[in-house]
């Protein structure tokens, strides 16, 4: 019994933890993203490069929040065998990269650009829970 209810805790702290820092981070790149447009008023050339930088700036720090998602999951839920760790780590990464894309793709459609971004975090929440496995023991 108390095994389910670690679980279930952990699913729940990882989903939390993920979905808040997402959020959060969302929320500093409405600031960040205005002071970038008024930039863009006297520099031009940062119209150009606006779409790369999104990439650059928000790929990476999704997937160290996922990843982050991922530990505090593993450490959660104290597994004893990597399967359930795996297991614990896939659902956490599948309902927020499921939420995200529901969300996301209620105007749009799925290119490979958000298959490979959601390929990426999905791995990252696996590989913070194994690295929870590696540095606990």
């Amino acid at each position: 019994m108390i095994s389910r209810m670690n679980s279930t805790k952990a699913i729940i702290a990882g989903i939390i933890f993920i979905i808040v820092a997402t959020l959060l981070i969302q929320l500093a790149y409405l600031f960040v993203a205005v002071g970038y447009n008024s930039l863009e008023k006297d520099y031009p050339f940062l119209k150009e490069i606006s779409g790369i930088f999104r990439y650059l700036v928000a790929i990476p720090v999704f997937i160290g929040v996922m990843f982050v998602g991922g530990y505090i999951t593993a450490a959660i839920a104290k597994s004893k065998t990597l399967s359930r760790t795996l297991m614990h780590c896939m659902v956490v990464g599948v309902v927020t990269i499921g939420g995200t894309m529901w969300l996301a793709l209620e105007n749009a459609n799925l290119t490979l650009t958000g298959i490979i971004v959601n390929t990426l975090m999905m791995l990252a929440t696996i590989t913070g829970g194994l690295w929870f496995r590696k540095t606990a023991n």
